[in-house]
């Protein structure tokens, strides 16, 4: 009998394929389980007819690039499992991760279950829930170690990433599955949202972990164009959502208050972000810390989510002279690693950083 149907919608990147194919295959009970790939590419199937793979898994072919959701959704039409796990074809599960994500569906009050998701190359946190600020939607503590405090324990998000994902296969048809009008990201976020309107609650678990490169295949049609519209037929549909990234700052200023003594400080703030509403987040962290604010400045950076910020030659020399510890307001924390220079000549200064997936750390430890 079936009780795990694991959809892997496929249009690119064969090495990966094989990688997660093979990693679900040493998770699963193959008496208990099937794979299903939805290979879907407008230029002809990458699959090679001889795959061996083959006669391991169901393999469902369409010669389009039917996008994410419409793919998921043609999978589970061949499903036969009780429970629904969708895995990208760019993951790489750890064993036991498809029993937590079950485990963790058992209370009625769940609908949807997602993993811990590590970065390939870093294996650091990538995704464990998505958040909401107004029209943005964060990840709470991207970039952050895999045993990171905040996020050892199972935790319950507005929403969170389907690419290692599970729901009962009943409750997916009765909401209606993905949305396949939203084509480029978002899908998850309104089937979470939609179960939410149900009564039925999204839960990340922190023991069922897995790998994610993301962003892997070319030539899909994917870009930011297309994402940019897919998120305006989704807040078109979602007008009023709640905003929950002040829990997760909350939870890092008080994270931070117990490695540091820095409670009460007169700040600058150097706000190095590319988002609307800073002030949603710079605000939050002078409240929870009791900080005073001794200045602003906005300097946002080329680029969102930029890798790397060369802080001697981006921020103007004046700042870096300043004779206060220095607030900044990053896209992600990380950027502002590496630094040395910059770091030796404010070493007296306990500068810190926030970022918009609520990190706060005092950079002289990045």
């Amino acid at each position: 009998m079936i009780k795990y149907s694991v959809i892997i919608p496929f249009h690119s990147n064969t090495n990966l394929l094989t990688l997660c194919v093979d990693s679900l295959y040493a998770a699963l009970e193959p008496d208990e389980s099937e794979i299903i790939i939805v290979d879907n590419n407008a230029v002809g199937s990458q699959i090679d007819p001889a795959w061996e793979l083959e006669k391991r898994c169901k393999i469902v072919t369409r010669k389009e690039n039917l996008m994410y959701p419409k793919a998921i959704n043609l999978g589970v039409e061949y499903a036969q499992g009780e429970y629904l796990i969708f895995c990208d074809a760019d993951v790489y599960v750890e064993r036991n991760f498809h029993t937590a994500l079950v485990e963790a569906l058992s209370a009625d009050e769940i609908g949807y279950a997602s993993a811990k998701l590590l970065n390939m190359g870093t294996n650091n946190l990538l995704e464990f829930g998505i958040t909401s600020s107004y029209y943005n939607f964060p990840h709470p503590f991207m970039g952050r170690p895999k045993d990171f405090e905040l996020a050892k324990s199972n935790h319950y998000p507005l929403a969170a990433c389907a690419a290692c994902s599970a729901i009962r296969r009943d409750l997916f048809y009765s909401i209606g599955g993905f949305d396949v009008e939203l084509v480029h990201s978002y899908s998850d976020i309104d089937l979470c949202l939609r179960l939410l309107e149900r009564g039925h609650r999204t839960i990340c678990v922190a023991d069922a972990l897995a790998y994610h490169c993301g962003s892997s295949t070319v030539g899909s049609g994917m870009g930011t164009d297309l994402k940019g519209d897919t998120k305006g037929i989704f807040m078109a549909k979602h007008p009023h959502i709640d905003v929950q990234i002040e829990q997760y700052i909350d939870s890092s200023c008080d994270y931070l208050l117990r490695q540091k003594s820095i409670h009460g400080k007169e700040y600058f703030v150097l706000d190095c972000s590319t988002i609307v509403n800073a002030e949603l987040y710079i605000d939050r962290v002078f409240r929870d810390l009791n900080f005073t604010e001794v200045g602003q400045y906005r300097l946002p950076a080329p680029r969102r989510d930029m890798q790397k910020l060369d802080l001697l030659n981006f921020i103007p020399y004046q700042i870096r002279n300043y004779r206060v510890p220095i607030m900044f307001f990053a896209d992600s924390y990380l950027a502002l690693g590496g630094n040395s220079l910059w770091k030796s000549c404010r070493a007296e200064f306990e500068d810190i950083v926030l970022d918009r997936h609520a990190n706060l750390e005092v950079i002289q430890q990045i």
